[in-house]
């Protein structure tokens, strides 16, 4: 009997194999990604790709439950519905279906699942069960249809999470579960040769609607992982599938907020909204793998310790997602709000609005966070009788910090702007916040069976969260900066205040068209030191060096107290290198100049 591995192993194979078949056979149908106004590739890319996975996943699985001799009715259910959702994105590629022909058909695939025993145990009442059954299976279909828009994207995501459902199946010994994860990570990861970009063929609905169904019916083929109540039934399989909600989430409400269909393909997904803000397409799909497997590991920590043990890092996980769309509302996409509707989406959603809010509650959260943080950290993991003391006490602690952000007027400033001065701000109004909330304590409870230790704890944890949550929405402001691609190669002479300064313009600002490249100083303390990312690669000694090995389009003179015989000397070596001079400068006009 093969064990999970090698079974996962043949579905690796078999699927990377018949990926190439589906090549010339997708071509010879006519079953072709044509390039489209509402898709994001450009050339010609044949479908069918989907078959290799169904067969790679459904073959080398059908064996192993027979092999076993074990029940296979749950497996059995799952093969057969997901065949049928299968069958019905395969007619889809071919003669194009109408969404309501292929809701029914996902219907019915759910229907058959539901029929053969797979159920979500979440009400108790079977009724009701096998309504959000349905819902459930229908729901994670549409998302990885969905979510296949870019190169190796629904792939890659449906793999991490079968890896994890792996995992929680072999900790559980559940051999049906375990196996097939396996071959559906097999199948997967042999598709995604091919896949991943630039993309040779696509999957198809035949395999987005397969995959997403099979990876909803592996939170129900085992009871094990499942069995431990409403969190696990519910907070572990969104955790593990945090980026299909996520993009079908912000996907549907924006497109209800356009006017437009669901169920219309557009360029308008987080994946394009990311590559729209400054990522390369290769980076924006491992940054949402980063963020799959992220949820992933939060899941498995979750799973193996309690949820109380990991609420911090779940709610990390929330702030950093509700950062993330905070991003993607900013991106410029193919199809806007139209402008019938545009006064009453800036009257309810004014983005001024929520971003104020949102800093507001991201702050109350992480100060909820370290005060839990900081008992547990006081009292070992366990909080006992400390429980009721942290309750009466969290009220007044954060109420306290709350004002004192308000008071030193934190949330008057951008957090994408955040600077030395604001964290420092911070800093003291942690501090005041702090002390403010252990006279209170004093008066109120007489600090009687309170401890010192775990107000120190939650100040400096209070400091490097809140600090570190500004610092990181600025990161990631700064890695999502749109790049110009045929930006004009800048070494800019000065490595002072006004070199970092248009440094920082050319990185931010891509309609300039200007890249730093190299700094150049006289001061040897500056040598051999960044700015911005950028190199001091010496003196103005080593202008014609620099000019022929970093192959300078433009030299910007970015300081006015520069010797005019150095910058001639400048000059003169870029006239014979063929290169231009300009000269940065920050000019302030009187109004009666202003034309």
């Amino acid at each position: 009997m093969l064990t999970a591995a090698a079974w996962g192993t043949v579905a690796f194979a078999l699927s990377a194999c018949l990926t190439l078949l589906c090549m010339p056979l997708a071509r010879r149908l006519g079953a072709v990604a044509r390039p489209r106004n509402d898709r994001w590739h450009r050339t010609e890319i044949p479908l069918l790709g989907g078959i290799a996975i169904v067969i790679g996943t459904v073959t080398p699985l059908a064996a192993a439950t027979l092999g076993d001799g074990g029940d296979p009715q749950r497996v059995a259910a799952l093969l057969l519905g997901g065949g049928l959702i299968a069958l019905v994105g395969l007619v889809d590629d071919l003669r194009t279906l109408r969404p309501q022909t292929k809701l029914i058909g996902q219907l019915l695939a759910a229907t058959l699942a539901i029929g053969l025993g797979l159920r979500l145990p979440l009400t108790g009442v079977p009724e009701l069960d096998m309504l959000l059954t349905l819902l459930w299976f229908v729901a994670f279909s549409n998302a990885f249809n969905l979510l296949d828009n870019m190169d190796g994207l629904a792939a890659g995501i449906a793999a991490i999470a079968a890896g994890f459902r792996l995992v929680f199946f072999q900790l559980d010994g559940n051999v049906e579960g375990t196996t097939s994860a396996a071959t559906l990570l097999g199948a997967t990861l042999g598709f995604l040769v091919h896949n991943r970009h630039p993309a040779r063929i696509f999957m198809g609905d035949t395999g987005s609607l397969f995959i997403g169904f099979f990876v909803a019916g592996l939170s129900l083929v085992g009871g094990y992982p499942y069995s431990r109540g409403t969190v696990s039934i519910l907070l572990l399989p969104v955790l593990v599938l945090l980026v299909p909600i996520f993009d079908t989430t912000f996907v549907s409400i924006t497109r209800i907020l356009a006017g437009r269909p669901i169920s219309v393909g557009g360029r308008d997904h987080t994946s394009h909204r990311l590559v729209a803000l400054g990522l390369s397409e290769s980076a924006a799909v491992h940054l949402l793998y980063g963020l799959a497997i992220a949820s992933g590991a939060i899941a498995y920590l979750t799973y193996r310790y309690g949820a109380s043990r990991s609420a911090v890092l779940i709610l990390f996980l929330v702030l950093s997602v509700a950062m993330l769309a905070l991003f993607l509302s900013r991106a410029q996409v193919q199809h806007p709000v139209p402008e019938r509707v545009q006064p009453f989406v800036r009257r309810v959603f004014d983005l001024s609005s929520i971003a104020q809010a949102a800093m507001v509650l991201i702050d109350f959260a992480l100060l909820i966070a370290a005060y839990d943080v900081a008992y547990l950290l006081r009292f070992e993991g366990e909080l006992g009788p400390m429980r009721d003391v942290f309750v009466q006490s969290v009220p007044i602690v954060v109420g306290c910090q709350i004002v004192a952000l308000v008071t030193h007027r934190t949330y008057q400033g951008l957090w994408r702007y955040t600077s030395l001065s604001d964290l420092l701000r911070v800093v003291r109004a942690v501090t005041l916040g702090t002390a403010v909330a252990i006279v209170a304590i004093v008066l109120a409870f007489r600090f009687e069976g309170y401890s010192r230790s775990v107000f120190v704890l939650d100040w400096l944890l209070v400091t490097v969260f809140l600090c570190g949550g500004r610092v990181g929405f600025r990161m990631l402001g700064d890695a999502l900066q749109p790049q110009c691609a045929d930006a004009r190669r800048i070494l800019i002479y000065g490595a002072g205040d006004g070199g970092e300064l248009a440094a920082r313009e050319m990185l931010h600002n891509a309609t300039l068209g200007r890249s730093p490249v190299a700094f150049l100083d006289d001061d040897p303390a500056k040598r051999w030191r960044r700015i911005r990312g950028v190199p001091v690669l010496g003196g103005a000694e080593r202008i014609d060096e620099v000019l022929a090995g970093q192959r300078i389009d433009e030299v910007v003179i970015a300081s006015g107290k520069i010797p005019p015989e150095r910058i001639r000397r400048v000059a003169s070596a870029c006239a014979a290198h063929g290169v231009p001079v300009v000269r940065a400068t920050m000019r302030l006009d009187s109004p009666d100049l202003v034309a």
